[in-house]
């Protein structure tokens, strides 16, 4: 302190006041940074108050005294264009949906069951014989179990017991049809049944143990173990088709891409606490829409080049920067954003702060 009070000795009047000023400037310079940061802490508190606490729905409640981000209405009523040049369209009127049960399929069978009253009753105090007028009619729905039956094959085997064969040369002794070609060779599953096992599986989330216990109730021994292995065998089969669907998705104009998270147990080399990825493609022409999953054991962008390979267009994707990396240098693709990502800032702001233009 001493030293810097010689060297303001030491100055002339000029000096001094300019001095004066840049320590000044400096000040205020650093109460703004403060200041900033300070807000810029607190909005980020109340973020994660909100992200926490707060509806995940992203609804915006409208305030009647906050501008909206596009305020359309001031923007006509400052322009100074005539209102006359406007062009106004029709909207239709809105339609409530009607309360109550909704009316059964018409197309599923129907069995009509009569409840009638006693041939006594149709007979009036008169003596005269009562006549129909009309009816009411209530539907229920049953449902029947589901079924199991076992198909045979039987193949008959001939032979000849005046020669023995011996005269047919050539040709085998005993004659059999050959087996009927099947998905498993060897195994006891159907197509039917290994299509109600596989949809059970993936699309309805029901485990290999779950439907192990249900066909043992139906009195059918069918193991998880035979049915993953059923899995594994139909996967070799259909196999094809995923390197068809990888071709198909990339003849259309616009391909979206996302991954997500995946837990597998047991894998080769990596822990049950490790994450996978699922990565998934859609895209392909307009009329024929193709949805691709790729599983992988990494979120790394070379996941996405690999998926992307040969293809040329629009592709929409979050903002995950593995995407960026995977398309540097490619300007066959056109990277373009969503807004519905974009859109949960502006909701968030809106939500923490009530200030116009905070978002």
């Amino acid at each position: 302190m001493q030293t810097v009070a010689l060297q303001l000795e030491t100055l002339d009047t000029p000096s001094l006041i300019k001095y004066i000023k840049e320590l000044e400037e400096s000040f205020n310079r650093q109460i703004r940074e403060l200041t900033n940061e300070n807000l810029l802490l607190k909005e980020e508190c109340a973020i994660a108050k909100y992200k926490q606490y707060a509806r995940s729905s992203e609804q915006l409640k409208l305030d009647p005294n906050q501008k909206l981000l596009f305020d359309e209405e001031s923007v006509i009523k400052n322009s100074k264009e005539p209102m006359d040049d406007i062009e106004y369209k029709e909207v239709k009127s809105y339609k409530r949906r009607k309360c109550g049960r909704k009316p059964i399929d018409p197309n599923l069978p129907r069995e009509d069951i009569i409840v009638d009253i006693d041939e006594n009753e149709k007979i009036c105090g008169c003596g005269a014989k009562l006549n129909r007028i009309g009816e009411e009619t209530s539907e229920k729905v049953e449902i029947v179990p589901q079924k199991i039956k076992v198909i045979r094959f039987i193949r008959p085997k001939y032979a000849c017991r005046h020669c023995e064969g011996t005269e047919d040369e050539g040709k085998k002794t005993v004659r059999i049809a050959p087996v009927p070609s099947s998905i498993i060779p060897k195994g006891i599953a159907t197509p039917s049944l290994a299509s109600h096992i596989i949809i059970n599986k993936f699309e309805d989330h029901l485990p290999y143990n779950r439907q192990e216990k249900i066909f043992d109730r139906i009195k059918i021994a069918i193991s998880r173990q035979d049915m993953s292995n059923w899995q594994m065998h139909i996967y070799a089969k259909i196999k094809p088709i995923f390197d068809f669907l990888r071709i198909a998705i990339k003849q259309g104009p616009v391909m979206k891409m996302d991954e997500t998270t995946v837990q597998v147990m047991g894998e080769k080399g990596r822990e049950d606490t490790q994450l996978s990825y699922m990565w998934l493609a859609c895209g392909g022409l307009p009329e024929k829409p193709v949805v691709l999953y790729e599983y992988r054991e990494t979120r790394a962008a070379y996941n996405a080049k690999k998926i992307l390979e040969g293809y040329k267009g629009f592709l929409q994707t979050d903002g995950y920067e593995a995407y960026d990396s995977a398309l540097k240098g490619n300007e066959d693709i056109i990277h373009a954003g969503c807004f519905a990502h974009a859109r949960r800032h502006f909701i968030e702001a809106a939500e923490i702060s009530s200030q116009e233009g905070a978002a």
